[in-house]
């Protein structure tokens, strides 16, 4: 089974979600701070894999929960959309 980018950047930032200590609302405003413009009921509808986000609004709830885990100095990181895509990855 094939998984694409979008699946792999929404399992990180399932699995990163806890670890910054975050609930579903406060990701959302840090998003929604960022200049999202998804509402806080299709943030979370896509962390469920319920709803898609266009690739720019991914990039921002998962800029918005890198800010968070940068802010408690964790190593870890969700990918953007350009870290995934194939033609700009290093191999």
């Amino acid at each position: 089974m094939e998984i694409d980018d979008d699946d792999l950047q929404l399992r990180q930032l399932r699995r990163a979600l806890p670890l910054a200590g975050l609930t579903v609302g406060e990701l959302w405003l840090r998003y929604f701070g960022l200049g999202g413009s998804a509402g806080q009921f299709e943030i979370e509808a896509y962390l469920f894999a319920a709803h898609a986000l266009p690739t720019l609004e991914r990039d921002l709830v998962a800029h918005a929960i890198n800010e968070r885990l940068m802010d408690l100095d964790m190593e870890l990181r969700v990918p953007y959309s350009t870290d995934l895509d194939p033609g700009t990855a290093e191999s």
